[in-house]
């Protein structure tokens, strides 16, 4: 694929050119090993109609005809053809700021269902809460529950939490490095403090820095986190538990109670005060209550 910039240069190909925006996002914007691994996906779901391309004009085509034959197949939702869109349109944007293409590729989103997230119930929560753990593990893992739903942080940053970033006396946490490498700091509740005082003093292992370390210091990966969580939900018997439902449930409930949107927004460390609009979704019961309450008929029944 010729540069825009210089038809003389020899063609490179598209294989080459992503190959070049992946190191550069890696050693350039050091970007995370799960957003390297992100690209890859996207770019296996894609490979197949880009690779031949051998210009602009046949580039602009392939890659919507992937979409379509990744739509036709069935194979993957749309939230997974939007999500590996979303790459290819940052590699698009690159291709057009480098010079390798003369106007931009945009791929549009696929509609997808409006759907209601699923929470767990007050019972649920309550149930969750009162928990007492069996073992070390189970300690470990409810308490990085419990600091999700109390803060509303992503599991990988609090997986990544130091005890140099938790200020106990001031109340807040220290977000180092979260999503898109920003920074933040949170706020937390006193009954939080005590938790996090106690497992820091009887359960945080002396040879790491990582409050939720493993045995051997490190952090505790994702993986791990997410089926040891599964494993108490079975036990609770709360199905699908997950730690995005649990953030998902912090700022439903913070709204709920009066918080700023805006607050919000920098709770949980969303670039676009657009992102945190759809925690303002309404569940059936508040449905219900405020028709109750403005209906003409419930009011001279």
């Amino acid at each position: 694929m010729p540069s825009q910039n210089d038809p003389s240069k020899p063609a490179l190909t598209i294989l080459t050119l992503f190959d070049t925006f992946t190191a550069e996002r890696r050693y350039l914007q050091n970007v995370s090993p799960k957003t390297l691994e992100w690209y890859q996906c996207s770019w296996k779901a894609f490979r197949n109609h880009l690779i031949p391309a051998k210009d602009e004009a046949e580039l602009r085509i392939a890659v919507r005809q992937a979409v379509m034959a990744m739509a036709e197949s069935g194979s993957l939702k749309p939230t997974s053809i939007n999500d590996y869109s979303r790459c290819i349109n940052a590699f698009c944007r690159w291709l057009h700021t480098e010079g390798h293409i003369s106007t931009p590729i945009h791929l549009a989103k696929l509609k997808t269902p409006e759907k209601v997230p699923t929470m767990m119930t007050a019972a649920e929560v309550e149930r969750f809460i009162r928990y007492v753990p069996k073992n070390r593990i189970e300690r470990r893992i409810h308490a990085i529950s419990l600091v999700v739903l109390d803060t509303g942080l992503r599991i990988t940053e609090v997986l990544n939490l130091r005890k140099q970033d938790v200020d106990l006396d001031n109340l807040l946490m220290k977000v180092e490095k979260g999503k898109g490498d920003r920074q933040r700091v949170v706020p937390f509740t006193l009954a939080l403090r005590r938790l996090i005082f106690r497992y820091i003093k009887t359960e945080c292992p002396a040879n790491s820095d990582f409050i939720f370390a493993t045995r051997n210091g490190s952090a505790q990966t994702y993986r791990n986190a997410l089926r040891q969580l599964k494993a108490i939900g079975s036990k609770l018997k709360i199905p699908d538990l997950r730690f995005h439902s649990m953030r998902h449930l912090f700022a439903t409930h913070y709204l709920r109670s009066g918080g700023s949107v805006a607050l919000l927004r920098r709770i949980l460390g969303h670039a676009a005060l657009e992102t945190v609009l759809i925690y303002e979704h309404l569940l059936t019961d508040d449905l219900s209550e405020a028709h109750n309450g403005h209906s003409i008929l419930a009011r001279h029944g």
